[in-house]
C-alpha cells in the first residue's frame, strides 16, 4: 500500500512538473490546456503502471501455481511411492501365504510318509502272524538256561553284575524267564500290535562332571502282563523273522516324537539310536526317512545313529552315500558294540562319526596272549586328533571311574550313571 502511495505522488508530482515545463515551454497555450495535457499524461502513466502491476502479479500467481503444481507432482510421485509399496506388501503376503500353504502341505506329505511307513510295519506284522509249522518244543539244560537267565539281566549289553539289584530297587518290571522262539516271538507280535514296544533312555554323562550330555535309547518289548522281554532274547529271534526293521522304525520315530517334545527345555541333549544292518540296507525307509528329516533340519542335530562295528565295516558304498546324505543335513554316528580297538579314526570322521563306543572290560583289560589290544592313552590320543568323542560304557563301580579319569575319557555310561528307565520318567527327571 504505502508503495503505491508512492508511486502515485511521483505521477502527481510528475504531471504538475510536465505541466508547469509545457507552460514555460509554449506560452501561447492557455495555462487550461497544459495542465489538461499533463493530466492525460498521468492518467496514461498511470494505466501503464496498472497494466504493469497486473502483469507482475499474473506472473507472480503464475509462478505460485508452478509451485503448487510441483507440489502437486512430489505427492503424486509420493502416492505412486505409496502405492507401490502397498503392492509389494501384498505380494509379499501373497507369498508368505504360499510359504504357510507348503508347510501345511508339507506337514500333511510328512504325516502321510509315517502313515506309509506304519502301513508298511503292519504288513509286515501281518506277514508275521501267518501260522507257521509247529515246532516241537524242547527244555534246555540247566546250564544253558542258567546263561540265558544271566544274559536277560544284562539288557542291551550295558546291564551286568549289579544290574539286576538294581532293576530291583528301582522296582521296574521283572524280565521273562528264558522261553523258546516260538513263545518269544508271540512275545513280538504281541507287543507289536498291542503298541506295547517302550522307548527307554539311559543317560550318557560327561567325564569328569558327570553331567547327563546325551541318552541312548533303547527299545523295550512288554508282555500282557507287565513283564519285560530282554534284549537278548528278542533281537536274535526278530532278526529271523524279519521284525527287527518294524522295531527299528518303531524306536526311530518315537525318538523323533520325544526330540519334538523336549525341543525347548532340553535343546542341547542328542539322542542315540541304534540301527541294524536290516535297516541300514533298507533303501526305501532310509529316503523316506532322509525326506522327513530334511523337512526338519532342527530334529537332525540331535539325533545321533548307532550302529554295531561289525556293520560299519560291511557298509556298501550305496548305504554310505545315504549315510553321507544324513550327515548333509546334520545327523551324526556312533559305533557301538566295539570288539575290535584297531580302529581307522580318521575313515569313520569322514563319514560323519562323532562317537565311539568302547565297553570298558575291552579297555582297561589285557588280553592273555596281549594280542589286538591297544593302550588307552593311544586310543585317547587317536580319538581327539580325529575329534572322534569316547564313550566308555558299562561303567558300574567307583573304581571303575577313578581309572577312566587317568585317561581323560570324554564321556561314560552304565549302571553307576543310571540304568534305562522308561522316557517319561527321565523326561520328568530333567
Amino acid at each position: 500500500m504505502i508503495l503505491h502511495l508512492i508511486i502515485l505522488a511521483s505521477y502527481g508530482a510528475a504531471s504538475a512538473a510536465a505541466g508547469f515545463i509545457l507552460l514555460r515551454a509554449m506560452p501561447e497555450l492557455a495555462p487550461t490546456t497544459c495542465y489538461l495535457i499533463a493530466g492525460a499524461g498521468f492518467l496514461a502513466t498511470a494505466l501503464l503502471h496498472e497494466i504493469f502491476s497486473r502483469r507482475i502479479e499474473q506472473r507472480d500467481v503464475a509462478s505460485q501455481l508452478d509451485e503448487a503444481f510441483d507440489e502437486l507432482d512430489e505427492l503424486r510421485e509420493t502416492n505412486e511411492g505409496l502405492a507401490a509399496d502397498l503392492v509389494r506388501a501384498r505380494e509379499e503376503i501373497n507369498v508368505l501365504c504360499d510359504v504357510v500353504e507348503n508347510a501345511a502341505a508339507g506337514a500333511n506329505q510328512t504325516l502321510a510318509k509315517e502313515m506309509k511307513v506304519l502301513q508298511s510295519q503292519l504288513g509286515q506284522l501281518e506277514a508275521a502272524k501267518e501260522p507257521k509249522a509247529a515246532r516241537p518244543s524242547r527244555r534246555k539244560s540247566s546250564s544253558r538256561a542258567l546263561k540265558e537267565r544271566q544274559a536277560a539281566n544284562q539288557q542291551d549289553g550295558n546291564d551286568g553284575g549289579e544290574a539286576g539289584d538294581t532293576a530291583k530297587r528301582a522296582g521296574r518290571p521283572s524280565v521273562v524267564e528264558p522261553v523258546d522262539e516260538q513263545e518269544i516271538l508271540g512275545y513280538i507280535t504281541e507287543a507289536l500290535e498291542s503298541n506295547r514296544v517302550d522307548l527307554s533312555l539311559q543317560p550318557i554323562v560327561s567325564l569328569p562332571q558327570r553331567r547327563t550330555r546325551h541318552y541312548e535309547a533303547f527299545s523295550r518289548i512288554r508282555t500282557s502282563d507287565g513283564r519285560m522281554v530282554a534284549a537278548q532274547q528278542y533281537l536274535d529271534v526278530a532278526k529271523k523273522q524279519g521284525l527287527i526293521g518294524t522295531i527299528d522304525n518303531l524306536l526311530l520315530m518315537r525318538c523323533v516324537q520325544l526330540l519334538r517334545r523336549t525341543e525347548k527345555r532340553q535343546s542341547d541333549v542328542s539322542f542315540f539310536v541304534n540301527i541294524s544292518d536290516h535297516t541300514l540296507n533298507d533303501t526305501e525307509f532310509l529316503d523316506q526317512f532322509i525326506g522327513f528329516m530334511a523337512s526338519n533340519p532342527a530334529l537332525a542335530s540331535r539325533l545321533v545313529f548307532e550302529i554295531a562295528q561289525r556293520d560299519v565295516l560291511a557298509l556298501s558304498d550305496s548305504v554310505l552315500q545315504q549315510l553321507r546324505a544324513l550327515g548333509e543335513l546334520g545327523f551324526r554316528f556312533s559305533m557301538d558294540q566295539v570288539e575290535d580297538l584297531e580302529i581307522d579314526f580318521q575313515a569313520l570322521a569322514q563319514a560323519n562319526f562323532s562317537f565311539i563306543k568302547v565297553p570298558i572290560q575291552l579297555l582297561l583289560t589285557l588280553p592273555e596272549d596281549g594280542a589286538n589290544w591297544v593302550h588307552p592313552r593311544n586310543l585317547k590320543a587317536k580319538s581327539t586328533i580325529s575329534e572322534i568323542s569316547l564313550v566308555v560304557e558299562r561303567i558300574e563301580q567307583e573304581t571303575d571311574v577313578i581309572e577312566v579319569l587317568e585317561y581323560g575319557f570324554d564321556f561314560g555310561q552304565g549302571f553307576l550313571f543310571g540304568a534305562p528307565r522308561a522316557s517319561r520318567e527321565q523326561a520328568d527327571a530333567a
